[in-house]
């Protein structure tokens, strides 16, 4: 399964010329540029469901959490509800957005526009819940 997603990470980079990179890991990730100069960075790794089914996750990191700025996760669990697609989670020391998609109902054009979606979406949030370009 691994081959087929890193061939797939490789057609969207020919396709689209944004440049993925693939960690030891397995996780690719990209770099989206905006305008004004602001920039986040998405992950993108292939993992599996309950059911076993592969999935492709993306996610892209808001801000690092301080576990006294309890307004800061108020905003965002306000602005959860109302996202389109995915959701703000936490990860580790970081608040993030999630989105995951079935593998199987993957096309190009699906995965550029979760890629695009899940980047600018962290950069509004990033913007309006600190005010500042972290990534």
């Amino acid at each position: 399964m691994l081959e087929i997603f890193d061939g797939f990470i490789a057609a969207i980079t020919t396709e689209t010329k944004i440049p993925f990179i693939k960690e030891e890991d397995g996780k690719y990730y990209a770099n989206i540029e905006f305008e004004g100069g602001r920039k986040q960075r998405v992950l993108v790794s292939l993992g599996k469901d309950d059911a076993n089914d592969p999935l492709v996750h993306y996610y892209s990191v808001i801000c690092k959490i301080k576990e006294d700025d309890l307004s800061l996760y108020k905003d965002a669990l306000k602005i959860n509800v109302n996202l389109d697609y995915g959701a703000i989670a936490l990860l580790d020391d970081s608040m993030v957005i999630h989105q995951t998609m079935f593998l199987e109902d993957m096309d190009p054009k699906r995965f550029i526009k979760s890629l695009l979606y899940v980047a600018a979406k962290a950069d509004e949030l990033e913007e309006a819940l600190i005010q500042v370009d972290e990534s």
